[in-house]
């Protein structure tokens, strides 16, 4: 009954429009909400033109089904230079041209003010580690490039009003890369140790996933854990056709060296496809490191990095994996997507079960395709989930009184918020209930 009632609640939840530094209407930043600390200076001013689709790429060159950690590394190094460790904060350098999304500052999970990260799925044991227990968290800040934030321009031109088409889609050479931190203790997850110590703004001690009022977070050490790369790569005969992507993993891994950022970064796994219909472990779609068996996997918790063998990281749902997660980008989310739906580990030996949740949950579906096309969508969002995470807590705002005037028409349309004008806001009580009710966040 409970999974119901939640459904009901966020079938309710909606919105508005932008971030705090660019809608004025909107009061409750979580960049702000610890008052005298200064906030991160990431990018928001989106290129007003996309790049020509032309321009030669690195990983171009590179065939990643047969040079998988090649192509991955060809990718990251056109973050290299924009990123550095600096008074306990990764900052950039002055020099990139990489942009955040608005509008991942509300809510339980929004971002803290230090280094702009948002919170997201806390690992369970045995995730990270043989040694790794319940309670650790992990935050994360993504990035796109000219390409994508092109993208994110256009959505984002009228900051209190955002326009998401029907089927959002994202030029080729977009590149995504995401920061993943954790408080996990180099005690319980040996490859973390000797890794420099990072300042963030977030929950209690031993919270995991689990929300907690931003006004409640106090300063905290993390370690970086892991950056997430994607690439639409698509343009070109024999490249990512079926789904258009490439998604990939790294795990930082100790002991420290060079600028103990890039130089520790070890390529983990690389997926080009779900593999739909592959019910056995024989995975085509996707490549893992072998040397990092018994480092990130290979134990009785996690034999395996993604579901039967597919692509994922260190910090990610064995359930599930990097393209499968991200192909379900959606606005409003799907059913499946906001109930508990957990693939029960122990059902790995029982064929029935093992098939439906591949055919559920790991088909090669194209940016413009619709994840569950049973249920309508306001919007196809092409692997986004920053996006997708946007325009939820948008909409979450205007419900809870926390976004002023009309309300979005992305909100209507998608049907999180019927009435014209945005809540007045909430009594404190009831906008808390609301704001813990909430899904873990997947972005």
């Amino acid at each position: 009954m409970r999974a119901a009632g939640v459904v009901v609640v966020l079938a309710m939840i909606a919105g508005s429009s932008c971030q705090a530094d660019e809608c004025q209407s909107f009061s409750a930043s979580t960049m702000k909400a610890n008052g005298t600390v200064a906030a991160a200076k990431w990018r928001v001013d989106y290129p007003p033109v996309r790049p020509n689709p032309n321009d030669p790429q690195p990983w171009e060159s590179v065939d990643f089904r047969t040079k998988p950690a090649d192509y991955m590394n060809a990718v990251l190094n056109t973050a290299k230079t924009s990123f550095k460790i600096a008074d306990r904060r990764l900052v950039g350098t002055g020099q990139e041209e990489w942009w955040i999304s608005q509008w991942l500052d509300y809510g339980n999970s929004g971002r803290e003010p230090l280094m702009g990260l948002t919170k997201e799925r806390g690992p369970d044991p045995g995730d990270l580690s043989k040694t790794n227990t319940r309670g650790s968290q992990v935050w994360a800040v993504g990035f796109y490039n000219k390409p994508g934030a092109a993208v994110f321009g256009e959505v984002f031109a009228e900051p209190c009003n955002p326009s998401f088409p029907v089927a959002m889609k994202f030029p080729n050479d977009t590149v995504s890369v995401k920061f993943l931190f954790t408080d996990a203790s180099p005690d319980e997850v040996a490859y973390l140790q000797g890794a420099p110590e990072y300042d963030a703004f977030i929950d209690n001690l031993g919270a995991g996933s689990g929300g907690q009022d931003p006004s409640t977070r106090t300063i905290r050490s993390v370690r970086l854990l892991q950056v997430d790369i994607s690439v639409k790569d698509s343009a070109k005969t024999g490249r990512s056709l079926d789904t258009g992507w490439v998604f990939g993993t790294f795990v930082w891994r100790g002991p420290a060296k060079g600028d103990a950022l890039f130089d520790n970064l070890v390529p983990v796994s690389l997926q080009w496809g779900n593999d739909p219909g592959v019910y056995d472990g024989a995975i085509r779609e996707s490549w893992i490191n072998p040397d990092l068996r018994n480092v990130t996997y290979g134990w009785d918790q996690r034999l395996t990095m993604g579901f039967m063998g597919r692509a994922n990281g260190p910090a990610d749902n064995i359930r599930s994996s990097c393209l499968s997660c991200h192909s379900a980008a959606r606005t409003p989310r799907a059913s499946i997507g906001l109930l508990d739906n957990r693939f029960n580990m122990d059902d790995v030996a029982n064929p029935a079960k093992v098939k439906a949740h591949i055919d559920t949950w790991f088909q090669n579906i194209k940016g413009s395709q619709l994840f569950q096309p049973s249920e309508p969508a306001a919007s196809t969002l092409d692997y986004s989930l920053q996006l997708e995470a946007a325009a939820f807590r948008i909409c979450l705002a205007c419900q809870a009184g926390d976004l002023r005037g009309p309300t979005p028409t992305l909100c209507r349309s998608s049907g999180f918020y019927n009435r014209p004008v945005c809540n007045a806001p909430l009594e404190a009580s009831v906008r808390k209930r609301l704001l813990d009710l909430v899904p873990p966040p997947r972005q």
